[in-house]
């Protein structure tokens, strides 16, 4: 089953998008499912919340 999978992926256009997670220290890798194809994080909730966590921060930071 995992072969057959591996296979698809690596044998079609899945290959383009696999993509690492920009989120620091995280080093996961994701297929790119989304329609534009500019998925940032492994997870949303994970890594994508800690990124927009520290952005507002930054910007709070930054006013007072």
């Amino acid at each position: 089953m995992l072969a057959l999978g591996a296979e698809e992926l690596l044998g079609g256009d899945g290959l383009g998008r696999i993509r690492r997670c920009a989120g620091p220290g995280c080093g996961w890798f994701f297929v790119d499912r989304s329609r534009s194809g500019s998925r940032r994080w492994c997870s949303s909730r994970d890594c994508g919340n800690r990124d927009r966590a520290r952005r507002h921060y930054a910007r709070t930071r930054q006013r007072g």
